[in-house]
């Protein structure tokens, strides 16, 4: 069984739109709102017009292609250097315009991207760039070097690190203190792994592939800066290290095991049987795992969350008992018209579970639909509201002609600051010419 079908469950399509809304203190002044406003509209009717005329003029491409031949290889240069995008972003009480040009390049191994940002008004979301390095990196199949902005890092089977983000504060504007290095060497019989990030983050990876029926994993991951906790002043700096291994099966499943320790925080360990199928329209995966965990030991500790609401592993501790429990995951692809993944995760010691979600759908007429949905406090299905920690939010893209598409962004989560349920948009009309 390959390894694609079973990260389904790990990867999900919405999680580059669950960072999609930037977050902003409560502070803040409306200060030219209506002004930004009738700015922004302004401008959108013009990129509507040029639009329209772009989708009647005959253009032939969108891309420009560059083919070049040596004596020893083939190169093929390619370049995206006309999409744009006018956007109009809301959080809490901070309006602003912003008109971005997101260039990308690629010849054979090499790529880059890049975005640049106009403001288009002075109340800008946190963290704002006028220029920002999205990526640049090599990578051949056999090595592969990037530094820029990491998504959905998963070692192992997520024990340890699950879906590791290094977007902070969740702006829509990239900026340059999300940039990493990543980087892996395939040797073979070895595969090396790194990760480096400029909030302090150190990771390191080796897998053995033992022979065709065995496959060992080692990992260490520390934080030499630390993460500070929501509502203190404390700053938690952990270091992690875990062991896993991996077998095929017969019929498309895979088993697994795997052991990990956060420093002075426990250990866990888990074991569980995963399954992925190409079943001619519709791709499946189904993954279960059952866990043993120490007291104070958080499983996934580094997750998608863990630069912008990191958990507090001392009130993890609390109980003073062991947590053992089940993880189950269920992911399903129909084409490339829809696609959902579930997730569902309770500990026998633990108040409540936690739920998660994301859905991706094209409509007709190229309508793009993504949502997402996260409870980590899930008690019941009486327990689904914002009101009760959960988030929820998503996106809506629809293509006006062949160049243009505009589309919403929205979020929704209960701030426990101000007891009561914040609301954030983000508007863009997406040009590409």
């Amino acid at each position: 069984m390959t390894n694609d079908k079973l990260k389904m469950t790990n990867e999900g399509f919405a999680s580059r739109y669950y960072n999609n809304v930037p977050k902003v203190s409560p502070r803040g002044s409306t200060r030219g709102a209506h002004k930004h406003l009738t700015f922004v509209i302004g401008h959108l009717t013009l990129l509507l017009v040029l639009s329209m005329w772009l989708s009647v003029a005959n253009a032939q491409t969108s891309d420009v292609v560059l083919t070049t031949t040596g004596d020893t290889s083939t190169g093929k240069l390619t370049s995206r250097i006309g999409d744009l995008s006018l956007g109009y972003i809301k959080a809490g009480t901070r309006e602003v315009a912003n008109l971005t040009w997101h260039p990308d390049f690629k010849i054979g191994p090499w790529g880059m991207g890049a975005d640049v940002n106009v403001a288009l008004g002075e109340d800008k979301p946190d963290g704002y760039e006028e220029v920002v390095l999205r990526y640049l990196e090599y990578d051949d199949g056999r090595r592969g070097l990037r530094y820029g902005i990491i998504d959905n890092l998963t070692w192992g089977h997520g024990l340890l690190i699950k879906n590791y983000s290094t977007r902070i504060a969740g702006p829509v504007l990239l900026n340059s203190q999300q940039l990493a290095l990543k980087g892996y060497l395939d040797m073979d019989k070895y595969v090396i792994r790194g990760l480096w990030t400029k909030s302090g983050i150190n990771g390191y990876r080796v897998e053995e592939r033992i022979n065709t029926m065995l496959t060992l994993g080692q990992t260490y991951i520390t934080d030499t800066n630390g993460v500070a906790l929501p509502g203190t002043t404390e700053s938690q700096k952990v270091t992690g290290v875990g062991l896993d291994a991996s077998i095929p099966l017969p019929y498309n499943f895979e088993g697994y095991a795997e052991w990990a320790h956060l420093v002075d925080h426990g250990s866990g360990l888990g074991a569980g049987l995963g399954w992925g199928a190409d079943l001619f329209v519709l791709e499946a995966s189904f993954l279960a795992e059952y866990r043993m965990l120490d007291s104070n030991f958080v499983p996934g500790y580094f997750n998608e969350d863990y630069e912008t609401n990191p958990i507090n592993l001392t009130s993890a501790e609390a109980t003073g008992n062991v947590k053992n429990g089940y993880l189950a995951q269920l992911g399903l692809k129909a084409l490339d018209i829809a696609t959902l993944t579930v997730a569902y995760e309770n500990y026998n010691d633990s108040e409540s579970a936690s739920l998660n979600a994301d859905l991706f759908a094209r409509l007709p007429q190229d309508l793009e639909v993504t949502g997402y949905y996260r409870q980590p406090n899930f008690v019941n299905f009486r327990s689904l509201s914002l009101e009760q920690g959960a988030i929820m939010g998503g996106s809506i893209g629809y293509p006006i002609n062949p160049y243009t598409k505009m589309v919403v962004h929205y979020k929704k989560v209960y701030n426990p600051d101000l007891g009561e349920v914040e609301e954030s948009q983000y508007y863009e009309l997406r040009m590409s010419f």
